[in-house]
């Protein structure tokens, strides 16, 4: 056998070993890094995940399956990390199902995020809605839709709701025809719809706050939109 320097032939005993011990290190970091899969959930064990996979043509639902150490909080709503392409991606979960029309077999749940659902089933129609009208992907809406998370705020514990305050009398909505119909509508949860002329002077700010205690005196919420920080303040 003749070797030149820093180079064996195809047979040289030495370069065997050496390509033998480059098998048996590929073998070992295949070993350590190969997870063993986890053990099923019995219940729900279908998980259907909006994914952020930024493409419009796969803007659809996936199905992974759910693994024991997750299927307590891996609930509707909450955010979870799943494998997507070869990478891991944001998802969020939509519902969970007993089984999935996939022929295969289910990519597992690779992280539950946090417990904490973000997503009410209400907003989550109401954000396909607003993507298939703007020709948009449904997690692009989602990413507008909700707050950004904060583990932080999320370690905390939740203190007790507070009281609704009573309910006010009508007060300055006296002077309209029909206010103190309007009142007893939002106090009673229904949704009316109504155009107001406040009268001129500075009281309307108290009427709008005469009508959102109205709204969280029957245990809803209110949002009031304003034009400008003026009116804000």
């Amino acid at each position: 056998m003749w070797r030149t320097r820093g180079l064996l032939s195809a047979g040289s005993p030495s370069l065997a070993g050496v390509t033998e011990q480059l098998e048996l290190g590929r073998k070992r970091r295949g070993a350590r890094s190969a997870k063993p899969p986890s053990e099923i959930t019995d219940v729900l064990p279908v998980a259907r995940v909006a994914v952020d996979t930024g493409l419009v043509h796969l803007d659809r639902p996936f199905d992974y399956a759910v693994p024991v150490t997750v299927a307590d909080g891996a609930q509707p709503g909450c955010r979870v990390r799943v494998r997507f392409a070869g990478r891991q991606v944001d998802g969020i979960v939509l519902s969970r199902v007993e089984s999935s029309e996939h022929e295969g077999r289910l990519a597992q749940l690779a992280t539950l995020v946090s417990p904490e659902p973000v997503l009410s089933p209400e907003i989550a129609v109401l954000a396909r809605a607003v993507a298939d009208r703007s020709a948009g992907t449904l997690y692009d809406v989602l990413r507008l839709a909700i707050p950004p998370r904060h583990a932080r705020v999320e370690g905390e514990t939740a203190g007790d709701p507070a009281v609704p305050p009573s309910r006010p009398e009508p007060g300055l909505w006296e002077q309209y025809a029909t206010g103190p119909a309007y009142l007893q509508a939002l106090y009673d949860g229904r949704a009316p719809r109504a155009v107001w002329s406040a009268l001129p002077g500075p009281g309307w700010p108290a009427e709008v706050a005469l009508a959102v205690r109205t709204c969280v005196a029957a245990g809803r919420g209110a949002v009031v939109v304003v034009p400008d920080a003026r009116d804000l303040t």
